[in-house]
């Protein structure tokens, strides 16, 4: 548990303006974000396992993989980290756990979703969700199990495409009176559904999920806070640049039998920038603690 992290990220949520909190999935990427100077960080679902694993997002990945690596991030950062929690993985009994184990990890916050089980990629088709009885109840533990009261939990709901936005409003306002700390309404895509459910929302942040496979589904920062917003993540922009750069390393190794054209472009980071970024004068100099008091 990082009391003071967590502290920072509540102290943030009573400041003014958006919280920006691109997505990571890995450890440099992580400290990419913080040596930028980003407040906040965020750890996703689909990009940890796609990067974790080479699965899709259909459920298959547990508790202990996406923990695990939200412990590793979270060592990597002085800022706080947001992690994706899915449906809390089980019932009430395994949402006290969850929540246990990503404070003691060091995170911040997680979100938990309605979807049923096993569930899905928010943005994949067929995605069904639990009676929002049972998500609240799953919210309202999951407020109790924390040990720390700046441990932020944000409901999310998936409803949008099975219910409409009445529906989205109605969970969202029933998520905050079971105790969220904010909540996500997922899915919504069109700007007219989103200020219509932001201005619905009662007394509660409102977290924006922006994901980049299409331009029609990504809005800046000051459209988001203009809409209502609070807190807007970025959760596959770092997976999907990734791949689409990796393609073009690999392919072009396979076509020239060398990487020394993508070198003469300057398309790779120097040794000492990638060194400073990973800490590797820190670690190799170490024995320099043992001369301190």
């Amino acid at each position: 548990m990082d009391v003071k992290k967590n502290a920072r990220l509540r102290e943030r949520m009573e400041k003014p303006g958006l919280i920006v909190a691109p997505g990571c999935h890995d450890g440099v990427g992580a400290r990419i974000i913080q040596k930028l100077g980003f407040e906040v960080c965020y750890m996703g679902g689909n990009g940890t396992m796609s990067s974790y694993l080479g699965k899709p997002d259909i459920g298959l990945g547990t508790a202990t993989e996406m923990i695990t690596r939200a412990r590793y991030l979270a060592e990597c950062l002085d800022i706080p980290l947001i992690c994706d929690a899915d449906t809390g993985y089980g019932n009430l009994n395994n949402v006290w756990r969850t929540v246990r184990d990503y404070e003691a990890a060091g995170v911040s916050g997680i979100h938990i979703e309605d979807q049923t089980m096993p569930k899905k990629c928010g943005a994949m088709e067929g995605v069904s969700v639990v009676p929002a009885e049972e998500i609240c109840d799953k919210i309202a533990i999951a407020v109790k199990a924390r040990r720390d009261p700046n441990f932020m939990i944000i409901a999310r709901t998936d409803c949008f495409r099975a219910m409409g936005t009445d529906e989205v409003i109605r969970r969202c306002n029933m998520m905050a009176d079971a105790g969220a700390d904010m909540v996500m309404p997922e899915n919504l895509i069109e700007r007219e559904d989103m200020e219509k459910v932001t201005a619905g929302i009662q007394n509660c942040p409102i977290l924006a999920d922006v994901c980049e496979f299409t331009t029609h589904q990504i809005y800046s920062d000051e459209e988001l806070l203009a809409m209502g917003y609070k807190l807007v993540i970025h959760p596959l922009a770092s997976v999907l640049f990734e791949a689409r750069a990796l393609t073009q390393l690999y392919s072009y190794y396979k076509e020239h039998g060398t990487t020394l054209g993508l070198a003469e472009q300057g398309l790779f980071m120097p040794r000492q920038e990638y060194q400073d970024l990973v800490g590797y004068s820190w670690e190799m100099g170490i024995r320099e603690l043992l001369k301190k008091d």
